[in-house]
Parts: C-alpha cells; structure tokens; sequence
C-alpha cells in the first residue's frame, strides 16, 4: 500500500545556511572581541612599563624590577616591585608617596652600604630589595670580608671580639648623644650593625629597618640642602659687601 504524504516539508538546506552564518556571525564577534581585549592589554601595559621606568629613576645604583618576588641572583643588585603595589600605586596618592619615600630610601641605604662596606673592608657580593604587594620591604645582602678570610683562624677570631667590643662603646655613645631621634648617623650605625652580625655575610633588612633609613635619608637631604641655602646667603652677603 503506498503511503502519501503532504504538506510542505522543512527546508533543511536553509536551516544549515543559518546555522553557518550564526557560525560566522559568532567568530567574528569573538575575534573582534579578542582583538579589543588585546589592545586593552597592550595599552595597559605600556602604561605599566612607562610608570616604572619613571619609578627606576628614583633607584638608579640599582636594577629596577617589576616582579612577583625578590631576585635570587647571586650577584648585583636589584629592587623589584609587586605589580599589584604598582596599580595601587597609580590610583592612590598617598600611597604612591610613600612608596616614592621607600625606592628613594633603598636609593639611600645602596650607597650608604657600598660606602661602609668599602671603608671596613668588606665586598658586596649582591643586594636585592622586594616591595610585596602590601607595601611591605624585604632585603637580602650578600657580603664577603676579604681581610678576614686571609687570617688565621686565631686572628679572625681575636678581631671579631674587639669588633663586638668597638661595636658596643659606639652603640653606648650613639644612644647618649641621640636617643631616639632618627639621623644619617642612625641609618649608617644600623647598617654597621647588621654587617657585623651577619652569619656567613648574609644580611637581612626588614619594614622597621628601611623606615628607619628613610628618614635618615629625609634629614640627610634636609641637612644637605640648608648647607647649600646657608652657602647661598652668604655668597650673597658677599656680593652685597
């Protein structure tokens, strides 16, 4: 028996012509939206690399980083910064200034360092710095006192005891004249400190211990530029006479 059929029956040429061109219609949305997204991205981090670069050039005796975490290279010295603490940074004034006084203090404490480590004998193996996310410091520094290690073990010995015993009457002396105000004589007795009681030559330097370099570095620069102000006047009483 043969079966009719009527009606119209469904078009299904048209509907796999839908199908493709919603197909298409979809990856082109998507590719445009990807091409948007990675402008965006671009954009933003050339922002980030041209903000940083600024920052780099309140740390010049340093290599500047952007990073997740502290340099483990075994020679140099670096500062790197959590890229997050940088877009805080952008969006927060107050912060940014802070952070600003921190660089400028790891600026400070490099060349004070180099300068002691120069004067006592001692080599910088490496220096790296790490602000973290929080705004939080962290250092660590290598050294190595050549003059040390070509004694004997008696001599080296007998010298790390008197060192203790100077390190002590210049603590006693400090704190006299001092107490508990913050000066580049302050900053410079920490770094003494820590050098002389590192085991191995491994320094470690904390958030308390570059605050306190800051503002030592604050009243250093503040020290520097009334000398020149006074340098100033009287060149120009001089000129008057």
């Amino acid at each position: 028996m043969a079966m009719e059929i009527t009606g119209n029956l469904p078009d299904y040429s048209v509907r796999k012509q839908n199908y493709s061109s919603y197909a298409n219609q979809s990856i082109a949305e998507s590719s445009t939206a990807n091409s948007a997204k990675k402008k965006e991205t671009e954009k933003t981090t050339e922002k980030t690399t041209d903000y940083a670069n600024g920052l780099a050039k309140l740390v010049p005796s340093v290599d500047f980083k952007v990073g997740n975490a502290c340099s483990s290279a075994r020679s140099g010295k670096s500062l790197t910064v959590n890229p997050r603490l940088l877009e805080k940074m952008r969006n927060d004034p107050e912060k940014e200034k802070d952070m600003k006084d921190m660089i400028k203090g790891v600026e400070f404490m490099s060349k004070l360092a180099e300068g002691i480590a120069k004067a006592t004998g001692w080599t910088i193996v490496y220096q790296h710095s790490y602000i973290d996310e929080n705004g939080k410091y962290h250092c660590r520094m290598q050294t190595r006192n050549d003059f040390m290690l070509n004694m004997s073990d008696k001599l080296r010995e007998e010298r790390r005891k008197n060192s203790e015993k100077l390190l002590e009457k210049t603590k006693e002396k400090a704190a006299e004249k001092e107490d508990e105000t913050t000066t580049p004589n302050k900053a410079e007795q920490l770094l003494k400190e820590k050098i002389a009681a590192s085991k191995g030559g491994m320094i470690y330097l904390y958030d308390t211990d570059i605050k306190t370099i800051i503002e030592a570095a604050k009243k250093d620069n503040a020290g520097r530029a009334n000398t020149k102000q006074q340098a100033g006047v009287g060149a120009n009483l001089d000129l008057q006479a």
